[in-house]
């Protein structure tokens, strides 16, 4: 009888232990619970919950050779292009992977030496250039090399130009069709890129010029010293490009002086951690999807703080202005406040629940909610960050580059450039934020 008893005891601890478990939130229903999830909103059987992390392959740098960059290479001077570009290309082959350079504009041709060579050969010897190039064809080309594993990077003027002989016919072609058919074609590329699951980003820098400038006409100007704009473009598959770029950005001297990205973007953060010991004011309780027994006295309003990781976005979205003006928080019938804060300025030896420190610490942003009351018993919390991209390549586009003025610090139809692949990402009705908060009163 003792025997039985101690079995039907065994028997209803371990139903209750499964039926503990199993009540636990899994919100990807990969069998990893939401607490032990790095990624609840992705199904995979994983320890942690996130797919495996995808391996980068082969790093090909394709470096554009036409006429119009020959004064980046002049070899009697020192140019900052020279330096970024052989530190690039130095720090990439040691700690992501070892590099195969080419130079390219009409014609493909491979750089066989190594990568100290071509830090030697660079700063010494005038790259032979090549009579001229389009760049839609020399991206849409590079693209297609780009397979599964790969990480391709262009290094241009990134100057629009239809061939020379064109404009010999017309010589207005290219401020007339930079925003038809160029932009058509580059927009063609990116859409084919994005299907693929393909993302880009382009880095811009600027550099003294030493060498032969061609306007839009093809009449040239000798220059010497003056600074001229130069782009680094990367291109991979989303996964692998959000890895190489973190990879950019602990080599010290690639300072951008701005960047865009494309299609790694493209999944909103979803994830958030309400913190309680932050500074919680009115009562409630917190729950795996909000705020339950929600009770509200006198003139106390209900405040709350959240945790976010939002390093993924670009870095233009995580600033706390542009998170601030952006940033749209609501819920039906009430007034709410927010705020995003520093992590800096909260004081975390306050906060005794491990747990909520290790949220405190994976967090990268604090945004404060404020509600002076609730009008509905039950109501839900809306919080989202419209996808918007940067605007500053509008400011460094010129369709007139005949004059230092009309040229200074601008690349001739880049904003048609940028548009084509902006246009190929539409961002219309997506967010780099979205979630929602349950609110429930007492």
């Amino acid at each position: 009888m003792k025997r039985v008893y101690l079995l039907t005891s065994l028997c209803f601890v371990l139903l209750i232990s499964i039926f503990s478990y199993c009540s636990e939130p899994d919100t990807d229903r990969d069998g990893v619970i939401d607490e032990n999830d790095a990624c609840p909103e992705v199904a995979a059987k994983t320890k942690n919950g996130c797919p495996e992390k995808k391996v980068i392959t082969d790093v090909k740098i394709f470096l554009e050779t036409s006429a119009s960059m020959g004064g980046y290479f002049n070899p009697t001077q020192s140019t900052e292009f020279k330096s970024v570009v052989t530190d690039l290309i130095s720090k990439v082959s040691q700690n992501v992977k070892p590099v195969r350079i080419a130079f390219i504009a009409e014609s493909t041709v491979r750089y066989n030496k190594s990568v100290s060579d071509f830090s030697k050969d660079i700063a010494t010897t005038s790259i032979t250039p090549q009579k001229s190039s389009q760049l839609h064809k020399i991206i849409d080309q590079i693209s297609a090399e780009t397979g599964k594993g790969n990480v391709s990077i262009l290094i241009s003027d990134c100057i629009l130009s239809f061939p020379d002989k064109d404009i010999k016919n017309n010589s207005e072609i290219n401020r007339i069709q930079a925003n038809l058919a160029l932009k058509g074609d580059i927009y063609n590329t990116f859409s084919k890129l994005k299907k693929k699951h393909y993302g880009a980003s382009v880095y811009a820098f600027t550099s003294e010029f030493f060498g032969t400038y061609y306007d839009y006409q093809n009449v040239k100007t000798r220059l010497r010293g003056e600074s001229r704009p130069f782009y680094i473009w990367v291109i991979g598959e989303n996964d692998l490009l959000t890895q190489f770029n973190l990879a950019l950005s602990d080599i010290s001297t690639f300072k951008p002086e701005k960047a865009l990205h494309f299609g790694s973007n493209e999944k909103p953060v979803v994830r958030y951690n309400i913190i309680p010991q932050l500074g919680k004011k009115g009562q409630w309780s917190k729950t795996p999807d909000g705020l339950e027994d929600i009770e509200l006295k006198g003139k106390e309003p209900l405040q709350f703080f959240i945790g976010l990781d939002l390093a993924q976005l670009p870095v233009y979205a995580q600033d706390l202005n542009y998170l601030q003006k952006n940033i749209r928080v609501s819920t039906a019938g009430t007034p709410v406040k927010h705020l995003f804060r520093k992590k800096e300025s909260f004081d975390k030896s306050k906060i005794k629940s491990q747990p909520q420190l290790k949220q405190f610490q994976n967090a990268s942003h604090i945004l404060m909610i404020e509600m002076a009351n609730l009008s509905m018993s039950e109501s839900q919390l809306r919080i989202s960050l419209p996808m918007k991209y940067d605007t500053w390549y509008k400011d460094w586009s010129t369709m007139n580059d005949k004059t230092i003025g009309s040229r200074e610090h601008k690349t001739f139809a880049l904003q048609h450039l940028i548009d084509g692949v902006l246009e190929a990402y539409d961002s219309r009705n997506k967010e780099f934020i979205k979630f929602s908060i349950n609110l429930t009163k007492d």
